[in-house]
Formats: C-alpha cells, structure tokens, sequence
C-alpha cells in the first residue's frame, strides 16, 4: 500500500513538472506575442546585418556566437549561433524569440542606443513578461 502512495505522488509531480514545463511561449504564440509585447511601433532602426555576440569571443563555444538577421519593415528573421531567430523592430527596440528543434528556447529585449549596439536582457521562455532578464549585448559586423 505504502507503495502505491509513493508511486503516485510521483506521478503527480511528474505531471506538475510537464505543466509547468508546457507554460512558456509556444511556436503558435510566437507572433501574438511579439505583437503584444512589443507595442507593434513603426521601426526607427535597422538591424539587417551580421551580428555577433558583443561580450564573448563568437569564436568560442561560450556565449551567443554569430549570425545573420533579415528585417522586412519591423519583422525579423535569421540566426544567431546555433538558434533560429525570429522577432520584431518596434521604435529603436528590437525583440527576439530564440528557437532550436521547433521549440522557443528564450526571448530578448534588446536596445540600440549606438549604432550598431543592441544591448539589453535575455530571458527564459516561461518569463513573457520579460522581467527577470540575464544582460545580453550584440554587436554588428562589417
């Protein structure tokens, strides 16, 4: 009997962990997402280009390494290191949805205040209001 109980407060917890799991931004959310946190403001930038990790070597394999972002009017594509990017332009902001195997992995809030700079904060998918971010800084290249 004492087993049963054991078995299946771990079934509980299992399922506790893959809902929590399930409660970060999704593929389908991706773009109502990008809409609502970015304000959707015509963009005042252009991040097309060759960009690399600003604060590590991007020849190491620490960091964000290095890749190449699209901009068609405030949308973005591309990628950066080993992620697929996508994203939106809103004023001199840029946000950013990092994703790897078809799931979202982070979000970036990134600001251009030199030319060529984007620094601000990374956050983990779970966190769609971005308010516990780590620093991230790109820079472009060429």
């Amino acid at each position: 009997m004492m087993k049963h109980w054991i078995y299946s407060g771990f079934l509980v917890l299992m399922a506790a962990a893959l809902i929590s799991c399930a409660a970060g931004l999704t593929r389908d959310g991706i773009d109502p997402w990008l809409a609502d946190i970015s304000g959707d403001r015509a963009p005042a930038i252009n991040v097309e280009g060759k960009w690399q990790d600003a604060d590590v070597d991007p020849n190491t394999p620490f960091g964000w390494g290095k890749g190449v972002l699209e901009q068609t009017n405030g949308r973005i594509e591309g990628h950066i290191g080993h992620y697929n990017v996508t994203g939106r332009v809103s004023g001199n902001e840029v946000y950013l949805v990092f994703l790897s195997g078809g799931s979202v992995y982070y979000t970036a809030r990134l600001e251009m205040k030199e030319k060529g700079l984007l620094r601000g904060d990374y956050f983990y998918d779970d966190d769609l209001e971005q308010e516990s971010g780590m620093p991230m800084s790109l820079e472009k290249v060429e």
